[in-house]
């Protein structure tokens, strides 16, 4: 599979924030998105729409941001599609509005 550099700029609703299973450390966060365009200068693979729901993988420097967020709080972040299905937030870039 070829990898292409991706990047995506995300708003969205928290609906729920749980660990990830699959990697000790991190977080799962299931979002309704709000607004999904192409970010900078790299194309946006994630072909998301309003009202959609969206399972994104949180690293554990942003643990700290999300521990103090609720659900309903509305989101804004920058997000990578690295493999089909897995969406990762961009690290130092998930805030609250």
């Amino acid at each position: 599979m070829e990898v292409i550099e991706n990047l995506t700029l995300l708003k969205a609703r928290l609906l729920e924030c749980a660990t990830d299973p699959a990697r000790p450390g991190w977080l799962q966060l299931t979002v309704e998105v709000r607004d999904a365009s192409a970010g900078e200068a790299l194309p946006s693979l994630i072909r998301a729409t309003a009202g959609e729901l969206l399972t994104l993988r949180v690293g554990p420097e942003d643990r700290a941001k999300l521990d103090a967020l609720k659900a309903g709080t509305e989101l804004s972040m920058q997000v990578r599609l690295r493999a089909p299905g897995v969406h990762t937030v961009v690290p130092g870039s998930l805030g609250a509005e």
